[in-house]
């Protein structure tokens, strides 16, 4: 199942489900409308039926399986997607992000003249993400600028070094505690795409205070456009994964090829941290929720950071789109200086 959130003629937003493949969406149907016992919000809908199953998860199936029917007359809780605007799928409980894939790690060390940490191999890093700072495919973000003190008085800095990052979202069906890495699977509800928005500079600086990456981390967090369920998405194996800047290819292959076939990856033990991985480390020392987002890190070849001096970073005005097969095209503007 696509599960998406939408809204219409600037009603609030709602969820919904799209009938038709992952890049020809066909309709958007209203689930809730369609069916009153089917909740109206992406994480009531993952607390009902967080193993894909059960009444809930069988009433929203109908409705899908309803929709793939219609032509050209349908119900009014089904819409055309150019007739409604998609919103980030889900207002995620909590967001984390990962460091999961050797190879962006290397690029970017290498990138800054280091070395990767011994450490990477010991567990898998994240932080803790603004997770009411979210935007949805579609969405302007506003350029970053920031404050500094370097002087006798502050000064506004637009920062020349705005980057996408490619990842994929995690969305948790089940929360925990203690869970061992061969029950994790059962913990993913579905992914979606992550652009985890950085202004490189402050994260460099403010890396160096020792407190984490704010404020360059807290700039914009895109979510969408819709999450696959896990039973529809199946693994991440060979799924062709593409960037455009202003329909320019910065990259596009696949990931099996970025991730382990990369030639970035071939020193250490690990070319990756797995979601299950991820979801035994966390839950040892904390419980962890449904409803939660986990970003995966920079996909390999991801962003401009890992290109060092011929990076090209993002400006006001410039359109970012991140495609991946099988979930569809998130796509997001730099907002113009004001």
């Amino acid at each position: 199942m696509k599960l998406v959130r939408f809204s219409t003629a600037g009603l609030e937003p709602r969820l919904g489900a799209v009938a038709g493949a992952w890049n020809r969406w066909e309709w958007i149907v209203d689930l809730s409308a369609a069916d009153p016992a089917i909740p109206s919000e992406t994480v009531a809908f993952i607390d009902a039926c967080p193993d894909l199953k059960g009444d809930i998860w069988e009433r929203a199936l109908h409705v899908v399986k309803e929709a793939e029917r219609f032509e050209s007359d349908a119900p009014p809780w089904a819409f055309r997607p150019k007739d409604v605007r998609v919103r980030s799928p889900i207002l995620p409980r909590l967001l984390r992000d990962f460091l999961a894939f050797r190879a962006h790690v290397a690029r970017t060390r290498a990138a800054t003249w280091t070395s990767i940490p011994p450490e990477w191999d010991w567990m898998p890093g994240y932080y803790n993400g603004n997770h009411l700072n979210i935007v949805g495919t579609g969405d302007e973000v506003p350029p970053m600028r920031f404050e500094t003190f370097d002087g006798k008085s502050p000064r506004l800095i637009l920062s020349p070094k705005m980057d996408y990052e490619a990842e994929i979202g995690f969305v948790l069906g089940k929360g925990g505690r203690e869970i061992d890495v061969t029950k994790a699977p059962g913990h993913l509800f579905g992914v979606t795409i992550f652009n985890d928005f950085s202004a490189r500079d402050i994260q460099v600086t403010a890396g160096k205070i020792g407190m984490g990456p704010a404020p360059g981390k807290d700039w914009a967090n895109a979510l969408g456009p819709c999450i696959v369920t896990r039973d529809e998405f199946g693994d991440l194996r060979d799924q062709s994964i593409a960037v455009r800047v202003n329909n320019e290819e910065r990259l596009r292959d696949r990931y099996r090829n970025m991730v382990f076939e990369n030639p970035w990856a071939k020193e250490g033990p690990r070319a990756l941290w797995s979601f299950p991985e991820m979801v035994e480390f966390l839950s040892r020392f904390q419980p962890i929720y449904a409803g939660e987002v986990w970003g995966s890190g920079t996909i390999p070849g991801g962003c401009e950071f890992e290109r060092g001096d011929r990076a090209r970073y993002l400006k006001p005005g410039d359109r970012v789109e991140i495609e991946i097969e099988g979930i569809g095209v998130l796509q997001n503007s730099i907002a113009l200086a004001t």
